[in-house]
Formats: C-alpha cells, sequence, structure tokens
C-alpha cells in the first residue's frame, strides 16, 4: 500500500494547493497596498488618513512577508528530486 507521501501524484496535487493557498494569502494584501497607494496619491487625506495608510501598508507587507516564508518553507520541505544526471536528459 502506497502513503499519501510516497505518492507522487498525491504529493503533486498537494503542492499545488499550497501554492495556490499563498497565491491567495500574497494577493489580497497586493490589493490593499494597490487601494492604499491610490488614496494617497489621487486624494487629499488628512494626517490621520495618511498615518491609517500608512499603517495598513505596513500590516500587509508583513502579510506578504508571511507568504513568502510560507512559500520558502514549502521548498525546503519539497523531497529531493533525482539528480540532474540521472533525470533521462542528454547531459553532453
Amino acid at each position: 500500500m502506497t502513503s499519501q507521501h510516497d505518492d507522487p501524484v498525491l504529493q503533486l496535487r498537494d503542492l499545488k494547493a499550497s501554492i495556490r493557498n499563498i497565491v491567495h494569502d500574497v494577493s489580497n494584501p497586493l490589493g490593499v497596498l494597490r487601494m492604499s497607494a491610490y488614496y494617497l496619491q489621487n486624494g487629499s487625506p488628512d494626517r490621520e488618513k495618511v498615518e491609517h495608510y500608512f499603517n495598513v501598508i505596513g500590516e500587509n507587507v508583513e502579510k506578504i512577508a508571511a507568504g513568502l516564508a510560507a512559500l520558502r518553507e514549502l521548498g525546503d520541505e519539497a523531497p529531493p528530486g533525482p539528480p540532474p544526471a540521472s533525470r533521462g536528459g542528454d547531459a553532453s
């Protein structure tokens, strides 16, 4: 019996799901950053609003950093593939 850990198809499915989740977790803060930048450039916010948008930007940069760290961890956890010479390609 093959466990999910040993089945490359299931590993790939799980990897794709993890990547989709991370893309979602990074995309949402990017949208918030765009909106904040837009309001800072095109509005005439008072000092309180400027401070608010800078706080929002800082919080969302942290969310993006967390998403990138998760992606880095995902790469570190990926099982190693075969060495390049044994992948069936021509080595010349």
